[in-house]
């Protein structure tokens, strides 16, 4: 079958503010020349794969995939066969990123995913979960992962996003073993391998909060399934005040201290992003790769054999039944 583009070539025209193109200059490598002969590359190079089937070629697009692995050619393409080959292989988790879609709407109606209105101190967005506001007696692991990439690829659509990277805030109250039981350990590993190495996103900052000491074991575990750069990324803080010195008092809801308005607020806000997005976000489900094509093992495109795989079903098994030895304990 002959490539189709979905959207095709065009001009770039920056967009961003001096303050952001020094940022994409200084952090990036990123200058006029460079990126205008990046994704002339990048578009040569996709044009230049049978399996890829369908594709978007605007610079967009491909910007948010160059900015993520700061220009470096190889990376880049190495990073875009990885999310189109994730986009077929799960498409539970990655298609019908639909904001009206039932479970979607109600996750984020909870509050269970959303994000905040205000950029933080380093003019990132800050995205923010609840675990509390997940019932996982009403929702699958299809559900949630949805609803986080549904979260990402909207931020995505945005250059500044692309850029900056992001801000993360998981409050951990109230999760418990039934959080977790929803999980099989290989979609643990998958779901950290995907969100590491097949999403074109710069992950920044990261804080957890209210993390139960039951959920220790399980935390490490996580942490050992990604690099070692995204771990030195990662804090834990035991209340809002820790949690204030991290995030901006600003832009952090009232419930937690700050002076960004409510937590409703924030997600009435969110929903109207999600809307503007959504037909974008729709068209995502177009693109296509032919999983028959040699491309390598499909799989060790977005799982190399490490650490991520032999011995960690077992590992994170073991812990989980220590925690549930834990929680069954009076």
């Amino acid at each position: 079958m002959k490539q189709e583009v979905i959207q095709k070539e065009d001009v770039y025209t920056c967009t961003l503010t001096k303050e952001v193109q020094e940022v994409a200059r200084l952090e990036l490598n990123e200058t006029a020349k460079v990126r205008k002969k990046a994704l002339a590359e990048v578009r040569k190079w996709v044009r230049g794969q049978p399996h890829i089937k369908r594709a978007r070629l605007d610079s967009n697009f491909i910007l948010r995939f160059l900015r993520m692995q700061k220009f470096e050619m190889k990376e880049t393409c190495e990073i875009l066969d990885k999310y189109l080959t994730m986009r077929g292989q799960f498409p539970s988790w990655f298609q019908n990123l639909d904001c009206q879609d039932p479970a979607l709407a109600d996750l984020v109606s909870q509050g269970y995913i959303f994000v905040l209105p205000k950029r933080d101190q380093h003019g990132r967005r800050v995205i923010f979960s609840r675990a509390a506001a997940f019932d996982p007696t009403k929702y699958t692991t299809s559900d949630m992962m949805r609803a986080h990439v549904m979260t990402f690829e909207t931020l995505l659509n945005d250059e500044e996003n692309q850029v900056r990277g992001f801000t993360y805030v998981f409050d951990e109250k109230a999760v418990s073993w039934s959080h977790l039981s929803i999980w099989t350990p290989s979609e643990v590993s998958k779901a950290f391998s995907c969100c590491e190495r097949a999403l074109p996103m710069r992950h920044r900052d990261i804080n957890f909060l209210n993390l139960p000491w039951t959920m220790s074991l399980i935390f490490q575990f996580a942490k050992s399934l990604l690099s070692e750069k995204i771990r030195s990324r990662f804090k834990t803080h035991s209340g809002e005040e820790s949690l204030r010195k991290s995030v901006s008092p600003a832009v952090l809801p009232a419930e937690y201290g700050g002076r960004g308005g409510t937590v409703e607020e924030a997600i009435a806000s969110w929903r109207e992003e999600l809307e503007e997005s959504r037909a974008a976000l729709l068209q995502l489900d177009q693109l296509r790769v032919d999983s028959s094509a040699p491309v390598g093992e499909q799989l060790a495109l977005v799982r190399k054999k490490s650490r991520h795989d032999s011995g960690s079903g077992s590992e994170v098994l073991s812990m989980m039944g220590s925690l549930r030895k834990h929680e069954a304990e009076p």
